[in-house]
């Protein structure tokens, strides 16, 4: 299989797992990038010809590289406005506060201090807040409430959760519809605009 074979599956993947962002539905999306990617031949492995810069480059989202490690990055992919509003909205900004974020201020601030976290620690579990997870998610997580069981999550739920599951659906619903518009698109360009302006189902959304 060719390496341009490989290139074209890789950022249908992450277009597809960008999708909600891309939408605008979403402010973040969390992706480990790799250096480079490697897939395991016959006899060895072999260098795909894709490397970290030029995924960031093709994807065109804005996003901020938390932590790089040799292998990989962890890359924040998001929607600027969208992130504003989350991290503007009251309730997230105190609780932000306690871990050291600013009060006020751009949203370039608090990637910054996002990324900080991201060196002090293994993983600074707040960063559910820049990716789309209800407020009472992310605190239940890092306090160890007890936990909402529910079907198919896509992270853990605590409390009532109708609007977890709302979002949920939301996100899948993008991710779905992203999938069918890169099957039929012809060039990547024009999967990039369709999938900007994806018309989810009211439902969906409400």
């Amino acid at each position: 299989m060719t390496c341009e074979y490989h290139k074209k599956n890789l950022l249908r993947f992450l277009m597809v797992k960008t999708a909600a962002v891309r939408a605008g539905v979403k402010p973040g999306a969390l992706l480990r990038v790799q250096r480079c990617y490697h897939v395991s031949g016959a006899t060895q492995k072999e260098t795909i010809c894709l490397h970290q810069q030029e995924i960031l480059a093709e994807l065109k989202l804005d996003f901020k590289i938390l932590k790089k490690g040799p292998e990989s990055a962890l890359v924040l992919f998001y929607a600027p406005h969208p992130l504003a509003e989350t991290l503007r909205a009251g309730p997230n900004r105190v609780y932000l506060k306690q871990y050291g974020y600013p009060e006020t201020g751009g949203i370039s601030l608090y990637l910054d201090a996002l990324e900080r976290r991201c060196g002090a620690m293994a993983f600074p579990h707040e960063v559910g807040l820049f990716i789309g997870y209800p407020l009472k998610d992310v605190a239940g997580f890092m306090e160890k409430a007890p936990r909402t069981p529910v079907d198919r999550g896509d992270w853990q739920v605590f409390g009532d959760p109708r609007e977890s599951l709302r979002l949920m659906h939301l996100y899948r619903c993008a991710e779905r519809l992203a999938e069918k518009i890169i099957e039929s698109c012809q060039d990547m360009e024009t999967c990039l605009d369709k999938i900007a302006n994806i018309n989810l189902p009211q439902t969906a959304r409400s």
